[in-house]
């Protein structure tokens, strides 16, 4: 692979504009380009990209994604950082997987690398699932591509309750509303129960700010929809809240504790019926500070960037958890760029820090295959 090679794929990378349900052109390229070097490639029935080098073991899954959030982003160089949609989230990381993938074999590395390029990431996570779904291999360590900073390594992701809560009531003439029970007032005054939800679970926190979002589950209301027409008392109502689930903490105790506290309401609104969906949900997920894929990424870190690499624990999601909980592979989440830039109009990356970001992935997956020899 040419030096000069990883830049210029990241630049037509970022030059394909490529938001979730719209990644076609992507997929077509990215196979195009890991053929070029030496993948063996196919494309799933949902877009997904999947190439394949050397053989045996360990085996190695290299996961990145190839959508981004919409909003598409001028791409250009600016000394020595490159702007662009996904510069940080998460094309460079992607980006990083495939050459390092490429060069860990040029350097005789022994196993297999499967890497990856998933749709849908910023959606529902429909790539990842899709690829679990028909899964029936077993893999000794996978990587996967977000932003995590060249020189920190992500050990922990929250998991996920999606959950809508619906209130239904009589409708009646505008007119009149005292003889009627208005919907969006009930969901309104249901919007403050959650609220309330959310400071009693932030009230245990007890450590410093960071640790503390981490530990905590959050709650937040993110969607309110409701009536049907500007002359009409509403009749229905739904508000649904996005819950984020420590790793202290199970999706079903949550789930219950949301569940009562919606039971307590309803008590106090008789005029309504009240009900509760669970529409998505995902387990947290956290790999152990002391296995081997993380001491051989602190060490890699140490070596390639002359500093002491750094464990991150995220207040997000991604496709990891659903990997881990049904695989339960070692694994982490690495790549290059400042993950406060995601999906802002200032994505960039550190050419330089991405570069750095290739040879600390390949040195990890040498180190292990070592290790493995050993």
């Amino acid at each position: 692979m040419e030096d000069g090679y990883p830049e210029r794929l990241l630049t037509r990378m970022l030059e394909i504009y490529s938001p979730s349900g719209g990644e076609g052109e992507i997929s077509r390229f990215l196979a195009s380009e890991m053929e070029a070097l030496g993948y063996r490639v196919r494309v799933d029935g949902v877009g997904n990209v999947e190439g394949r080098l050397g053989s045996g073991r360990p085996k190695f899954l290299l996961c990145g994604h190839m959508d981004t959030v919409e909003g598409f982003l001028e791409v250009k160089r600016r000394g020595k950082v490159i702007f662009g949609r996904g510069a940080v989230d998460a094309k460079s990381p992607l980006a990083a997987l495939i050459c390092a993938g490429r060069r860990y074999i040029e350097e005789g590395g022994s196993g297999e690398v499967v890497t990856l390029a998933v749709v849908d990431e910023e959606g529902k996570s429909g790539g990842m699932r899709h690829f679990l779904s028909r899964l029936c291999e077993s893999f000794d360590y996978a990587i996967f591509g977000e932003p995590s900073g060249t020189y920190g390594v992500t050990v922990g992701y929250k998991g996920r309750i999606v959950f809508t809560t619906s209130v239904k009531t009589s409708p009646g003439h505008a007119s009149a509303p005292r003889y009627f029970e208005n919907a969006i007032y009930v969901g309104t005054r249901l919007v403050e129960v959650l609220k309330g939800l959310d400071d009693e679970w932030e009230g245990r926190k007890g450590g410093d700010e960071e640790s503390d979002l981490f530990c905590s589950p959050t709650l937040c209301v993110t969607l309110i929809r409701g009536g049907t027409q500007d002359n009409t008392v509403p009749g229905f109502c739904e508000v649904t809240a996005d819950v984020r689930v420590p790793s202290c903490k199970s999706v079903e105790s949550l789930k219950q504790e949301i569940i009562n506290k919606i039971e307590d309401f309803k008590k106090g609104e008789r005029k309504a019926e009240i009900s509760i969906e669970f529409k998505d949900e995902n387990t947290p997920f956290e790999e152990h500070p002391e296995s081997p894929l993380v001491k051989a990424f602190l060490e890699s870190i140490r070596d390639v960037g002359g500093r002491e690499g750094k464990l991150l624990r995220k207040s997000g999601t991604s496709d990891v958890n659903d990997f881990v909980r049904i695989t339960g592979t070692h694994s982490v989440v690495y790549g290059p760029g400042n993950s406060k830039l995601d999906h802002t109009p200032m994505e960039n990356v550190s050419i330089e820090e991405f570069y750095d970001s290739i040879e600390i992935i390949k040195s990890v997956m040498l180190r292990l295959d070592s290790a493995k020899a050993g």
